[in-house]
């Protein structure tokens, strides 16, 4: 902790602006600060912006990156913003992990300047997710999606757009949020139980689909109260269903809608459920689902037993 506080301490020696070639604060300008912010600004090295002592969140966020990379502590930084087609609000931030927490490391945002700890990198990310757009409320008149961007270290010097451009081919972040399912959702769960077995069941009968989808319809609605819809950006991506058998935890159903799939999202579900269990984890996947099953493989599950089609898949977190 005493590394963070020192590298909180150099910080503290920065105040939020940028100096133009007049030696002015430009945002010191109320009326035209983005205008004149898009026509002068150039990303600053660490020992520029040491040396002017102003900066805004991108600079800050690069003397951040070179401070910690002085350090053992594993960090990344992200880059946010909103979208309303027409105005853009956007911050940069970096976050460390230590003895298996997240924290967010913020100096330039004053409001919420500090160190913030969370249990996992997605909780950490709703929250700022939360904070920015009502912070941005009265300037955003249609939210059209809030997106984050993990990105490494850019070039120093260059201005506003290529800034953009550098930050827009860096890997897309996807935070999500677990809600419970309603009534409502009944009929998008079993669309989504249908596709999460007949995408992999391979032959199946008249019969035997005449039998899923009997079970389909006579259990989702009893399962009602243990799905968990998953959202990003307020909108419904998938469904989650866990629930506890004995001494066990079943991982029923975890269903994504393709476009969502490969970004991290099922992974970091699925790595939180383990962290935060004190019972074996067990599920059963049907053979042909060949990315799931690397993927469990890869979060520790292993083999149990299997059938002629499907997979018994346990982790023990005992």
């Amino acid at each position: 902790m005493n590394k963070i506080n020192e590298i909180m301490n150099i910080l503290d020696t920065i105040n939020y602006g940028f100096i133009d070639d007049n030696g002015t604060n430009i945002f010191n300008n109320d009326l035209n600060v983005e205008y004149i912010f898009n026509q002068v600004y150039h990303l600053m090295s660490p020992e520029e912006l040491l040396k002017k002592k102003y900066g805004v969140c991108w600079d800050q966020v690069e003397l951040e990156r070179k401070l910690f990379s002085e350090t053992n502590i594993p960090f990344k930084t992200y880059f946010i913003y909103t979208d309303d087609q027409n105005y853009l609000p956007s911050h940069t931030f970096l976050v460390y992990e230590e003895n298996d927490k997240y924290y967010w490391f913020e100096h330039s945002w004053y409001d919420e300047k500090g160190i913030h700890e969370y249990n996992s990198l997605n909780e950490l990310l709703n929250e700022i997710v939360d904070k920015h757009e009502k912070a941005h409320g009265d300037e955003i008149k249609d939210n059209y999606g809030t997106t984050i961007y993990e990105y490494n270290k850019p070039n120093y010097n260059i201005n506003c757009d290529e800034f953009y451009e550098f930050i827009y081919k860096q890997k897309r972040v996807y935070n999500y949020i677990l809600e419970d399912s309603t009534e409502e959702d009944i009929d998008r769960l079993k669309y989504y139980k249908l596709k999460s077995i007949v995408d992999y069941a391979e032959n199946l009968s008249e019969d035997e689909m005449s039998k899923i989808d009997s079970y389909i319809q006579s259990n989702i609605p009893k399962q009602l109260k243990d799905y968990k819809n998953i959202k990003h950006n307020n909108k419904v991506i998938g469904c989650l269903l866990v629930s506890t058998e004995d001494n066990e935890i079943l991982l029923d159903e975890i269903y994504l809608e393709k476009k969502y799939r490969k970004k991290g999202i099922g992974s970091n579900i699925i790595k939180t459920i383990i962290k935060e269990s004190t019972k074996d984890i067990i599920l059963w996947l049907y053979k042909k689902n060949v990315n799931a099953y690397n993927l469990y493989l890869k979060l520790g599950f292993k083999i149990l037993n299997e059938t002629d089609t499907r997979y018994k898949m346990i982790i023990r977190t005992k």
